[in-house]
């Protein structure tokens, strides 16, 4: 079989999608498909393909980092995905690249798998003012439902997905399927103890503190304040308990002017962007991953640290509420009262109390293999090209009807 993912973004920038995308690749790849990305390059000057990649030529959005827009219509793009004959147009972007692979789509007569990766009602400040946002989500809700209703099958990482779209007002039936990431990178046994010491010293954990890590997009939907601020309201000046906070992003200077505003730049760190490979003795170093986020559609970040052995601390977000079972991987939180609680029950455990947890979430992370995630995603594709076939025969049918 071969694919053709369509994507705004990927590597070198990192991302959940990005991550994402990258494990289905390889995935399919694994299975001994075909596969080939098409992705924006801010960076090109003319469609190039390259290790498997097609970059197009793109216009850089400011202010959202490793994001281009690139011209939706391209008839060189589509000679070029012509030649490659996907049986499958995967979509994972709504926005340029998502409306070029509709136009291909049209054009080859292929069908669409469209996964939803973003809450976008959380984004829309992104796009226009508070004041406006009344009159921007019904008319983003209308065009997200048209992208969803001309997809031939729909996946989504989570339930939060399904209650996304039906409130966009998309009836169909969504496929469920769970994000997964090449874990090994993570698990204890491939992470060196040397590696781990060291970080640790370079950002002065000592034996007995409890330090707690966020990895993600430094954007104003992540919701760090509010981590920055409950961490703050019963921390500030106990230096046992420290928050790292690792990735950049359009809030880093407010987040910077919080920190020093609520008096805890001891305890609270900016560590910037790390690049993925030198992640792990990161996550190691620390005791807990943290989140406030309510944007989330499943975290890869999340994912990591638990293979990692990190307890999750998670503000609670209803709909995605799933991800955690409460006293095995992790636990969730309201106010800071109910996150300072659960900092100060992880620093209560021994050290053989705190090996023992670690162990119980990094076993967690089995559940996410990615012989399940292919599994499921090639039944949908599977499925998409039979209803896309019998859906083509309908219509022609259905001409010859009409010309006669």
């Amino acid at each position: 079989m071969k694919v053709a993912i369509f994507t705004e973004t990927y590597f070198p920038f990192i991302s959940g999608v990005v991550t994402h995308i990258k494990t289905l690749k390889e995935s399919l790849e694994h299975a001994g498909h075909e596969v080939l990305i098409v992705t924006t390059s801010p960076k090109a000057v003319c469609h190039y393909v390259k290790d498997g990649v097609l970059y197009c030529p793109a216009i850089p959005l400011k202010r959202i980092y490793g994001y281009g827009l690139s011209n939706p219509v391209n008839i060189q793009r589509l000679r070029i995905i012509q030649d490659f004959d996907p049986d499958i147009i995967h979509i994972h972007t709504e926005f340029s690249m998502g409306i070029f692979a509709q136009f291909a789509a049209r054009k080859l007569k292929k069908p669409i798998v469209y996964t939803l990766h973003t809450m976008y009602d959380d984004y829309m400040f992104y796009v226009a003012p508070e004041r406006f946002q009344n009159m921007v989500k019904p008319a983003a809700h209308v065009y997200f439902r048209k992208v969803a209703n001309k997809a031939t099958e729909i996946i989504g990482p989570s339930l939060k997905v399904v209650e996304f779209l039906r409130r966009c007002g998309v009836e169909r039936h969504i496929n469920i399927i769970p994000n997964t990431v090449d874990l090994s990178d993570f698990m204890p046994e491939n992470v060196s103890r040397d590696d781990v010491a060291a970080i640790r010293t370079k950002l002065g954990i000592r034996d007995g503190d409890t330090a707690m890590c966020f990895v993600g997009r430094l954007g104003k939907e992540k919701s760090i304040d509010v981590l920055v601020e409950f961490f703050a309201a019963h921390f500030r000046g106990d230096d046992a308990y420290k928050l790292f906070i690792i990735g950049d992003g359009p809030e880093k200077e407010n987040l910077e002017r919080q920190i020093v505003r609520l008096g805890v730049g001891a305890q609270v760190r900016l560590l910037g962007r790390i690049e993925h490979q030198f992640l792990p003795p990161y996550y190691h170093a620390c005791d807990l991953f943290t989140t406030a986020s309510l944007s989330e559609m499943n975290s890869i970040s999340m994912l990591e640290a638990m293979a990692s052995g990190l307890y999750v601390i998670q503000r609670l977000d209803i709909y995605n509420k799933n991800q955690i079972t409460p006293g095995e991987n992790g636990n969730v939180f309201n106010t800071a009262e109910e996150m300072a609680a659960l900092l100060r029950e992880e620093a209560a455990l021994t050290p053989e109390q705190r090996a023992l947890r670690r162990q119980k979430v990094t076993a967690f992370t089995q559940r996410y293999g990615e012989k399940e995630f292919i599994r499921a995603v090639l039944n949908v594709y599977e499925r998409a090209m039979v209803e896309y076939k019998a859906k083509m025969k309908i219509k022609a049918k259905a001409k010859s009807k009409g010309v006669r």
